[in-house]
């Protein structure tokens, strides 16, 4: 397909953009609260909801959850569904904010707070390990699927693709397994390893989306 079709070049745009975002979000959370005059990282991404840049968090879900379901795949594919119920689980997130007392506090300054106690919180937990665990499925069985009955080489840009798919989704697997025994041992008890865990997974989870958008040149088949 040539590359002026503007329907391919939309395609690979929208991976672009969700990678993009993906990677993005950590860092500019944690400095854009820097500039705020609050020098102190949170605990979670979460729980910048609460924060200045709690705008920025719910924008970047609801774009990347736009983003998804506007992502069909190739067809026969079942990308699409893929798509959409992680989609679903990013707006649970945007929409469904943690619990966070007062005590939680880290920064006085910047925060907004909240002592109400709902049971339905629990679902914002619910909604973020579907949404990594659905887009580790992607990056390791979804993105590393060739046509049937062609073997790739491994000097084959496709092979290089295809092991950082995979690295990317051992990646979020391996974040996930070191935060759930950690926070059932916590009784749910958020601390600093979860924004850094968090963030891990959500560079690996955008540098998946990036590569499947051809946002990395060098690893971009040559065009014939």
């Amino acid at each position: 397909m040539a590359d002026n079709n503007p329907i391919l070049i939309t395609f690979k745009e929208l991976r672009k953009a969700i990678g993009w975002l993906g990677i993005l979000l950590p860092f500019v959370l944690s400095i854009g609260l820097f500039v705020m005059n609050c020098c102190s990282i949170q605990d979670s991404i979460s729980q910048y909801y609460y924060t200045r840049m709690g705008s920025y968090l719910t924008g970047t879900l609801c774009a990347v959850a736009l983003f998804l379901f506007a992502y069909k795949g190739y067809p026969g594919e079942t990308d699409g569904k893929w798509c959409n119920f992680a989609a679903l689980c990013a707006l649970g997130v945007a929409f469904i904010p943690m619990q966070f007392a007062k005590g939680d506090v880290t920064c006085p300054n910047c925060i907004v707070f909240t002592n109400e106690e709902a049971w339905w919180r629990v679902f914002h937990f619910i909604s973020a390990a579907l949404l990594f665990i659905t887009l580790a499925y992607m990056s390791y069985f979804k993105f590393t699927k060739t046509q049937k009955d062609t073997a790739i080489d491994k000097k084959d840009k496709k092979f290089k693709r295809n092991l950082i798919y995979k690295t990317c989704g051992i990646i979020i697997f391996s974040c996930i397994l070191i935060l759930a025994p950690f926070l059932i041992i916590e009784k749910n008890k958020i601390e600093r390893l979860t924004f850094f865990m968090e963030s891990i997974m959500l560079i690996a989870f955008g540098t998946a989306w990036l590569v499947k958008g051809e946002g990395i040149k060098y690893l971009n088949d040559k065009k014939t």
